[in-house]
């Protein structure tokens, strides 16, 4: 295959019938590699070199081989599913200590999810927060994402 150098479509929205679907389960930090080099569930070699800041996304279609559509799934990772109680400024100390410690969190209607990890469990038990840990995929809405962001820029 050829190196994959832009998002062919979304599966949702493919006018074209596919013959079989090949997917690429990918984590989310792979999904917001713009570079990489991975594999589908049907063997195929996938070379990914899409432009800065592109992140796929679960039904991204990279490839179409012979009528056989190569698509991105997410991967299920390890995370955190925090479920805050309380008034709205609680969700937002949490964000704001999930963000000081530069930890990728995506909003879910009813939980801020984030990769588990030990350091991120001490913070919420210190804070007295309500939280179980999943293993699903680390999808949901993005804040933040920012290209080039240092703490000296205003």
């Amino acid at each position: 295959m050829q190196v994959v150098t832009e998002i062919l479509g979304r599966l949702d929205d493919a006018k074209r019938p596919y013959k079989k679907i090949d997917k690429i389960f990918l984590s989310s930090e792979q999904r917001s590699s713009p570079h990489m080099v991975c594999y589908s569930s049907g063997g195929r070699t996938v070379k990914v070199s899409l432009a800065r800041g592109t992140e796929l996304n679960e039904g991204d279609i990279l490839g179409n081989d012979d009528g056989i559509a190569i698509v991105v799934s997410c991967a299920r990772e390890d995370l955190f599913i925090i479920t805050p109680r309380g008034a709205p400024v609680d969700w937002s100390a949490i964000g704001y200590q999930l963000g000081n410690l530069h930890r990728p969190v995506r909003f879910a209607e009813d939980a801020l999810l984030t990769p588990k990890d030990a350091m991120v469990a001490d913070l919420l038990d210190r804070m007295g927060v309500c939280y179980s840990e999943e293993k699903r995929s680390f999808i949901g809405k993005r804040y933040g994402s920012f290209t080039g962001h240092h703490h000296d820029e205003y």
